[in-house]
């Protein structure tokens, strides 16, 4: 099993078993079962605001945004995957948000290819969502068997390019202090000429709607 498979089993379990009253905890448990040795963030509600964290004993509700920032390894590679789920209903702000990150890795991905600089990529992505509440940190990584974050990242001040054969993140976000925030990351290999993408994992965001 590709370590890209075993995300998309822990998806359906998180899919099938996530609903309002359980605990970050608890939803970290059923993560757990899958694969034991998961590691990365599990944040809900107005904590998707302060971008990463670890599982607490914070009550999900309808309503909230529970973010899943997922690092696991299987067959010696690593995978680096972020979905966000929507217990309940989804606010029009909400959408917005996530349609807006949905084009920013689209601008991402049309960039990938060897000899772009890694400033430039996190630049148009950001600068692609147009808002004062656009991702601050890093615009994704490298990542290896050994590893799953390595320089280069993607930040404003990075003047190295990427190179064929190297495997990479995107994953930008949008931030409302004390509200919510949405993070949507995907994993690529980059090809002589461009890329492929590494995951099949859905960014339908009806997939990511659960019942409150």
């Amino acid at each position: 099993m590709t370590t890209w498979e075993l995300q998309q089993q822990i998806h359906n379990a998180v899919r099938l078993n996530l609903k309002s009253g359980m605990t970050e905890k608890e939803l970290g448990n059923i993560i757990s079962e899958v694969y034991p040795k998961w590691r990365g963030d599990l944040i809900s509600g107005e904590r998707t605001a302060d971008i990463e964290g670890p599982p607490t004993d914070r009550v999900i509700k309808k309503g909230d945004i529970v973010l899943l920032d997922l690092q696991v390894n299987s067959d010696n590679m690593w995978s680096d995957l972020t979905r966000v789920y929507f217990v309940g209903d989804i606010t029009d702000k909400q959408r917005k948000a996530y349609d807006d990150i949905i084009r920013a890795l689209n601008v991402g991905e049309s960039l990938l290819r060897p000899g772009i600089k890694c400033k430039d990529l996190w630049k148009c992505m950001n600068q692609s969502i147009n808002s004062e509440f656009a991702f601050t940190h890093h615009g994704g990584h490298l990542i290896d068997s050994e590893h799953f974050y390595l320089q280069p990242s993607f930040v404003p001040e990075n003047e190295d390019v990427l190179q064929q054969g190297m495997m990479v993140t995107l994953e930008p976000g949008v931030y409302y202090a004390g509200e919510f925030g949405i993070r949507l990351e995907n994993n690529y290999l980059i090809t002589d000429n461009g890329y492929k993408r590494l995951c099949g994992l859905s960014l339908e965001i009806s997939d990511y709607i659960v019942k409150g």
